[in-house]
């Protein structure tokens, strides 16, 4: 017999949010409630990551890709320990990040989400804008070995 080694599943969560700062916390809650549900450490760095990613994506998508009356679609896909975070706002033009001062209290979110995924990207469709972030959780399962 010769043993067959099955793909990892994909394990999907999703969540509708109202394009408002104070749903941020729901939010992260619902997305670390997810990750321990799926086995992973959500006290490790790297779920942390996931979690400073998808709040400055949703932070992002609230401020500037909302409207009153809103919402933002934030989903979370693990496959293989590779965990990807998106946000989908109904804003499809892309913003470009503007030039970052010493003295400037906004702009850094996504330089922040960049250094800390594995990949970034922006899909666009003709009402809607989807920013995405991938990150390694592998060190994060219990019992893994660093």
């Amino acid at each position: 017999m010769v043993a067959v080694e099955q793909p990892a599943p994909v394990r999907h969560w999703t969540g509708t949010f109202t394009a408002d700062a104070a749903v941020v916390p729901m939010v992260r809650h619902g997305a670390r409630s997810q990750l321990g549900k799926w086995g992973w450490d959500v006290k490790g760095a790297r779920a942390d990551n996931v979690l400073l990613i998808l709040t400055e994506l949703v932070s992002n998508a609230i401020r500037h890709g909302s409207g009153p009356g809103d919402s933002v679609v934030v989903s979370l896909d693990e496959k293989g320990g590779i965990c990807q975070v998106e946000v989908q706002d109904s804003r499809p033009d892309r913003l470009l990040p503007k030039v970052l001062t010493s003295r400037g209290e906004h702009g850094r979110g996504l330089i922040l989400v960049d250094r800390l995924a594995l990949a970034v990207g922006v899909a666009t469709t003709a009402a809607t804008k989807k920013v995405w972030a991938s990150v390694d959780l592998a060190d994060d399962k219990p019992g893994a070995t660093r």
